[in-house]
């Protein structure tokens, strides 16, 4: 149970996990880095309980609690009379509730039936609403969307942008989520960053697999596991790409520094933490180094594969790789030079770039010893 609900339920409030939440406990599936919940309170009820109670203006929460000094993650919370008395959602498997003290699921709508369905169908809601639960929903538990999506509405906030991209990113398969989104309009109104993926055409000997964001949306399916950061940079590692000029028979000249700096703009303006914006952008920058990891002096290589992040760049490199028609060779090739690196970087005889040290011997004048002793 999270902190925050045995707080709520140490006060008399007994919440129940819901929306996303209580699908990932049915699915069991890694959780989410939000918490949802519904609350059988008053919203003043809920401000006795937290000292520092948010509320985000979001349409899927009345109010937001910050993790706890243990850590967790964030809570939005919204209140209701009864369980299924709040607003019903836009696709009925989000109506499932859970009773995490019991480990007990709770089905006041009867949606129980479907949500082993391969289909989800859409029902009248606000269109945000309907975009945001449509994409989580097809990135997180691969729903296949019965009904046409809406336009694009010109007011989500940035909360809610950033929301839907971490729930969509941390599930099994963003690029349907993505896709969803694109066929919309929203990418093309919110993230013009991604959007230019499209129509940007790569060299088929290298990309067969099609444009910038064909490319992009191939590497979520060679992830191993679906973390934030990777992930974050598996969206935006060639956003330079749209950006960049041909430069002596380079086609996207420094695209990967360029894409670097979107990234970090891109993700600035989403509200991220400061450590997620550094490590996306150190990824982004770095994205094509392990390809010539083999080849570079050891020189050349300080301040990157010294840093914690280069294991999360070779994965990055590998999900790049499988994504053309390469194969994995590459990505092993750069693997056996970086344990060749780890262990040269342990021994204390031998430089990084394996090589030996040299001892030099100054001999001593008569009647003292080398380094200045009698």
């Amino acid at each position: 149970m999270d902190e925050q609900l045995e707080s709520l339920a140490s006060s008399g409030i007994v919440a129940l996990e819901s929306s996303f939440t209580a699908l990932d406990s049915y699915f069991d599936i890694k959780p989410a880095p939000l918490g949802f919940a519904v609350a059988p309170c008053a919203l003043q009820d809920l401000a006795t309980v937290f000292d520092e109670l948010e509320y985000p203006g979001t349409h899927y929460a009345d109010a937001a609690v910050a993790p706890g000094p243990a850590g967790g993650r964030r809570l939005y919370l919204r209140c209701a009379d009864s369980p299924g008395e709040e607003e019903p959602a836009a696709f009925a498997p989000l109506d499932l509730l859970r009773d995490s003290r019991r480990d007990v699921f709770l089905d006041p709508r009867g949606v129980y039936p479907s949500l082993r369905a391969k289909t989800a169908r859409l029902r009248p809601a606000e269109p945000e609403r309907q975009l945001f639960e449509a994409a989580v929903l097809a990135s997180r538990y691969g729903y296949e969307l019965e009904g046409e999506l809406p336009s694009a509405p010109r007011d989500i906030g940035v909360e809610a942008q950033r929301d839907m991209l971490e729930l969509m990113l941390t599930g099994t398969r963003p690029e349907r989520g993505l896709e969803a989104l694109r066929e919309s309009g929203f990418i093309e109104d919110y993230w013009p960053e991604i959007a230019s993926l499209a129509g940007t055409v790569q060299s088929k000997d290298y990309h067969p697999e099609g444009d910038a964001w064909a490319h992009t949306m191939e590497t979520f399916r060679h992830r191993k596991l679906p973390e934030l950061g990777l992930s974050l940079a598996l969206l935006l590692h060639d956003t330079g790409k749209p950006r960049a000029s041909e430069s002596e028979g380079r086609r996207f000249d420094r695209h990967a520094e360029i894409g670097s700096s979107v990234a970090e703009r891109f993700l600035g303006r989403l509200g991220f933490p400061t450590r997620i914006v550094r490590e996306v952008s150190f990824l982004v920058r770095y994205h094509m180094l392990p390809a010539a990891l083999p080849r570079l002096p050891a020189n050349r290589l300080e301040g990157v594969i010294d840093d914690p992040l280069f294991p999360v760049l070779l994965e990055l490199y590998r999900c790049d790789e499988l994504s053309t028609f390469r194969g994995p060779d590459g990505y092993y090739e750069a693997c056996a030079a970086y344990r060749a690196w780890l262990k040269n970087a342990r021994n204390p005889w031998r430089g990084t770039d394996g090589k030996r040290f040299v001892r030099l011997y100054v001999e001593a004048p008569p009647g003292r010893a080398p380094g200045g002793g009698r």
